[in-house]
C-alpha cells in the first residue's frame, strides 16, 4: 500500500506546473513534519519547546499520531503542547478528545466551534457529516474504521480572529467562514506559511472548493483574504503534496468553481449538510459582516 501511495504522489508531482514543484523548505523556528492521516493531511511542527499538532485528525489516526511522534520523531507524546483545531468536522476534530483525555494535551479551537453541532439539528448534522467522511474514505480506498466522535470539542483555548496560538505565538488564527461559519485558517507571518484546512482542495492537479460550501459569498471573501496575504507556502488538508508553493492561480481556480454553482455530483451532500441550526439561522449571511485580515502584518 505504501509503495502505491508513493507512486501516486510521484505521478501527480510530475504533472504539477513547474512553479508549484518544490523541495521541502527549512524554517527558522521549527521543523515541519507531514502526517498522512486516514483521509487528510496533518502537520506536526517540531519546536525546541515542544510540538504543535495542526488540526485534530480523524478518530482512526489516534494510534498513528502516537506512533509517529514516538517512533519517527523520537519524542514523547506529551511533547505535543497544543492541538490547533480549525473546525468541527470528523477529519479535523475526530481524534481531539481521545488525545486530550489520554495525554492531557490542551486544545485550541474557534470560540464558537461547538455551536455548529448544538441542538437537535446539530446532532443530526454530526451524524450526516460522519457518514460523509466515511464516503470519502471509501473513495480513497481506505480501510473501514470506526469514525464516530464526540460532537463537542470544548476547547481549552478559544480562538478569535487574529488570536495568537498559546505556546506557539508565531501562529495566528484567521476567521475563514464558507465551509462552516466558524472555520479558521492558521497563518505564520514570519515564515509566510498558511494552513488553509478545507478552504482549498487539491485533486489530481486541480484546485477545488470543499463539499459543501454552505456560504459561498463568505468563502470567496476568505479566498481573497488568502490571496491578499500572499503567503509563500500553503499547507493543504486534502492534497497529494500537502505542502506547496503558493500561487494565485490556486485561489482563482477555486473561485471559478464556486461561481459555477453546485456540481451535480455534490448536490446530495449539500442536501444533507443543512441540518445545523447555525446554518439555518445564518443561511442569508451578509458578506460585509465577515472580517478580512487585509491589514495583517507579515513581519
Amino acid at each position: 500500500m505504501a509503495s502505491n501511495n508513493s507512486l501516486t504522489v510521484v505521478f501527480f508531482y510530475y504533472f504539477l506546473p513547474q512553479d508549484m514543484k518544490m523541495t521541502k523548505p527549512e524554517f527558522d523556528d521549527f521543523k515541519l513534519h507531514i502526517y498522512r492521516g486516514y483521509v487528510q493531511n496533518n502537520y506536526i511542527l517540531e519546536y525546541d519547546n515542544g510540538l504543535l499538532l495542526i488540526d485534530g485528525a480523524s478518530r482512526p489516526d489516534v494510534k498513528g499520531i502516537e506512533d509517529f511522534v514516538v517512533k519517527k520523531l523520537n519524542r514523547k507524546i506529551e511533547d505535543i503542547k497544543l492541538i490547533a483545531v480549525t473546525h468541527c468536522h470528523p477529519d479535523h476534530a475526530g481524534a481531539v478528545n481521545i488525545l486530550r483525555s489520554r495525554h492531557g494535551i490542551p486544545v485550541a479551537a474557534p470560540h464558537d466551534i461547538d455551536s455548529w453541532y448544538s441542538g437537535f439539528g446539530g446532532a443530526i448534522q454530526h451524524v450526516a457529516d460522519t457518514l460523509q467522511s466515511r464516503f470519502m474514505a471509501v473513495k480513497l480506498k481506505a480501510k473501514h474504521r470506526f469514525l464516530y466522535y464526540s460532537r463537542k470539542v470544548k476547547p481549552d483555548f478559544k480562538l478569535f480572529n487574529g488570536s495568537e496560538l498559546p505556546v506557539f505565538s508565531d501562529w495566528r488564527s484567521l476567521h475563514a467562514p464558507g465551509h462552516t461559519l466558524h472555520n479558521m485558517l492558521l497563518y505564520n507571518g514570519k515564515n509566510r506559511i498558511i494552513y488553509v484546512a478545507d478552504t482549498v482542495i487539491e485533486h489530481r492537479g486541480k484546485y477545488l472548493p470543499p463539499v459543501p460550501v454552505l456560504f459561498p459569498c463568505c468563502m470567496k471573501k476568505t479566498l481573497l483574504m488568502v490571496k491578499e496575504l500572499q503567503p509563500e507556502y500553503i499547507l493543504l488538508a486534502h492534497g497529494h503534496e500537502g505542502l506547496m508553493k503558493y500561487n494565485d492561480a490556486m485561489i482563482d481556480e477555486v473561485i471559478r468553481v464556486i461561481e459555477k454553482g453546485v456540481p451535480r455530483y455534490a448536490r446530495f451532500f449539500y442536501l444533507i449538510s443543512k441540518f445545523s441550526g447555525e446554518y439555518r439561522r445564518n443561511r442569508h449571511e451578509l458578506c460585509e459582516d465577515i472580517p478580512v485580515e487585509s491589514s495583517y502584518n507579515n513581519s
